[in-house]
C-alpha cells in the first residue's frame, strides 16, 4: 500500500511529465509538418485524411518524446523538492535518497514495460498505417509530386518534367512529356511552354492541359525491320489536353502489402523469423557463388556437361576428378607451358586473362550483393535491439534525472530544461552515430545500438552515489552569483 509520501512524490511527477510529454510530441510533430507541408496544404485533401496522418505521425514520435519527457520531468520534480527544502526535510527524517527514488523508480519501470509493449506491438502497425497513408496520398494526387527540374511518373510509362510550377494554381512552365503507354514500339515526346495540371472531382482522371508546344512521335517500324530508316511525325499545337486514367490510384488500403514486410513494420518475433530467413538465403547465395566460381572459372570443362544426361555427367565428373589427381601427381604446368611456341603461349595467356578478368568482375559484383544483404540483415537486427533500448532508456533517464535534480535543487522550466536538452542531445548524437556505423556492419548491433546505454549507466551510478552522500551539491549562492553576472551584462549593454 502506498504511503502518503509516495503518493505525494508520484503526484508531483505525473503532472509535469504528462505536460512535458505532450509538448515534446507537439514540437516533434511540427518538424514532421514542416517536412510535408507542401504535400498536405492546399491540395484539396479532406481534413479527416490529414487528421489521421497526424495521429499516426504523433504515435511514431513517442519513442523520441518519451525518454526526453521522463528526464526533464524527473529533474523538475526533484529540483522542486530540493528548492523547497522538502528533500532536505525527508533526509532529516531518516529517509534516504534511495527510498525517496523508489516509488518513481517503480512507476518508470511500469512506463518502460509499457514502452516496450508499444514499440513491439503497436509501433509497427502505426508505421505501416502512416507509410501506407502517405503513399496513398501521393498516388491519389499525383500532381503534388511534380517538382521543378525533376522527372515525375504519375502513371506507368508516362513521365513529366517541368522547370517551374505554381503551388496554388498548379500552372506549369517549360514542360517536357515522355509518353510510352503505347504497347507498340512507337513513343511520343511533347514539349510545351505553358500548361496546367489538375484532377477531376471523382479522382479518376489526371487532366494535363498544354499550350504552345510541339509533339514528336515515332511511328511503328516493325513491318520493315530491314530498313535503317525510322519514320516519325511532328506537329505543333496551340492547346492540347491529355486525360490520364487514374482508376487504380485511389486510397486503397491494399497498398499495405507493399510495406508490411519492411523491417520497421515487424515485431520482434517476426524480426527473428525474417533474420533467419535472410541468413538462410544469403548462405544459399554464397554457396551458389562459390559453385559458379569453381564450376565456370577454375574447371572450365564442367560447364560443357550441362546438356548431357545424368549418367554422362557422373562419368565425366569421375574422369575430371581422376585427371585432377593425376595433374597434381604427374603433370607440371610450368614445363608444359615452356614447351609451347610463342603463338601458343600468347593464346594461353590471353585465354587466362579473359577468364581471370571475368572471374574478378563476378567476384566484385557478388561482393557488393553480399554487402547489401549484410546491411539489410543489420537493419533487421537494429530494429530488434531498438525496442529494448527504448525501454531501458526510460529507466536510465530517470536514474540520471533524479540525482541530478537533487544536486542542482532548481525546479521550473529554466535550468532543468537546459540540462535535460543537453544530456538528451549527447545521448541522441551517440545513438545516431553508432546506429549509422552499425548499419554499415562496422559494429555489431549488440554494441552499436547499446553504446548510448553504456554511457548512461556509469553516469547514473556516479550521480546517484554523489547525491546520496551529499558530496556534490549546487548551493543557492551559485544561482545568485549567476543572476548578478547576467544583470551586470544587461546594464552594460
Amino acid at each position: 500500500m502506498l504511503k502518503k509520501l509516495h503518493k505525494y512524490i508520484i503526484k508531483s511527477f505525473l503532472g509535469p511529465w504528462l505536460a512535458i510529454f505532450l509538448i515534446c510530441v507537439f514540437i516533434l510533430l511540427l518538424q514532421f509538418l514542416w517536412k510535408y507541408i507542401d504535400d498536405l496544404v492546399g491540395k484539396g485533401l479532406e481534413w479527416q485524411v490529414i487528421a489521421e496522418l497526424l495521429f499516426y505521425a504523433s504515435l511514431t514520435l513517442i519513442p523520441l518524446a518519451l525518454p526526453l519527457s521522463i528526464l526533464l520531468a524527473t529533474i523538475m520534480t526533484f529540483g522542486n523538492l530540493g528548492e523547497k527544502n522538502e528533500l532536505f526535510a525527508m533526509k532529516s527524517g531518516g529517509i534516504s535518497l534511495y527510498r525517496i527514488m523508489y516509488p518513481l523508480f517503480v512507476l518508470n519501470l511500469i512506463i518502460s514495460i509499457s514502452a516496450f509493449y508499444f514499440s513491439n506491438n503497436l509501433l509497427p502497425y502505426t508505421n505501416l498505417k502512416m507509410r501506407t497513408l502517405l503513399y496513398n496520398i501521393q498516388q491519389q494526387r499525383p500532381e503534388i509530386n511534380l517538382q521543378s527540374g525533376i522527372f515525375t511518373e504519375p502513371v506507368n510509362d508516362f513521365c513529366i518534367k517541368v522547370e517551374r510550377k505554381q503551388r496554388k494554381s498548379n500552372d506549369l512552365e517549360d514542360i517536357l512529356v515522355y509518353d510510352h503507354r503505347n504497347k507498340k514500339n512507337s513513343s511520343s515526346i511533347t514539349t510545351a511552354q505553358h500548361g496546367n495540371i489538375h484532377i477531376t472531382k471523382d479522382k479518376k482522371f489526371l487532366i494535363l492541359t498544354l499550350q504552345d508546344g510541339y509533339r514528336y512521335e515515332d511511328l511503328d517500324f516493325d513491318k520493315d525491320k530491314s530498313s535503317k530508316k525510322y519514320p516519325h511525325q511532328s506537329a505543333s499545337f496551340k492547346t492540347q489536353t491529355a486525360y490520364i486514367e487514374l482508376d487504380a490510384l485511389g486510397m486503397d488500403q491494399a497498398n499495405e502489402d507493399l510495406f508490411k514486410n519492411s523491417f520497421d513494420m515487424l515485431n520482434n518475433k517476426q524480426l527473428v523469423f525474417s533474420i533467419d530467413s535472410l541468413k538462410k538465403t544469403m548462405f544459399e547465395r554464397k554457396n551458389a557463388i562459390w559453385f559458379n566460381i569453381v564450376e565456370y572459372s577454375l574447371f572450365k570443362g564442367k560447364h560443357e556437361w550441362l546438356n548431357q544426361s545424368e549418367e554422362e555427367k557422373q562419368i565425366a565428373s569421375r574422369q575430371v576428378d581422376e585427371l585432377n589427381v593425376e595433374e597434381q601427381q604427374n603433370i607440371h604446368v610450368d614445363s608444359i607451358y615452356k614447351n609451347l611456341n610463342s603463338a601458343q603461349k600468347n593464346k594461353v595467356i590471353d585465354f587466362a586473362l579473359n577468364y581471370a578478368s571475368s572471374a574478378k568482375l563476378y567476384v566484385e559484383l557478388t561482393r557488393d550483393e553480399l554487402n547489401y544483404s549484410n546491411r539489410y540483415i543489420a537493419r533487421h537486427r537494429i530494429e530488434w535491439h531498438r525496442k529494448y533500448v527504448l525501454a531501458i532508456a526510460c529507466v536510465l533517464f530517470y536514474l540520471v534525472g533524479a540525482p541530478l535534480g537533487a544536486i542542482i535543487r532548481k525546479g521550473g522550466f529554466g535550468l532543468p530544461v537546459i540540462i535535460s536538452v543537453f544530456l538528451f542531445l549527447i545521448y541522441y548524437v551517440i545513438s545516431i552515430t553508432f546506429e549509422k556505423t552499425t548499419r554499415e556492419a562496422v559494429f555489431e548491433p549488440s554494441i552499436g545500438m547499446w553504446m548510448s546505454t553504456y554511457v548512461l549507466i556509469p553516469l547514473a551510478g556516479f550521480l546517484i552515489y554523489k547525491a546520496a552522500n551529499d558530496s556534490m551539491r549546487v548551493s543557492t549562492q551559485f544561482y545568485s552569483n549567476l543572476k548578478s553576472k547576467f544583470k551586470r551584462k544587461s546594464k552594460k549593454t
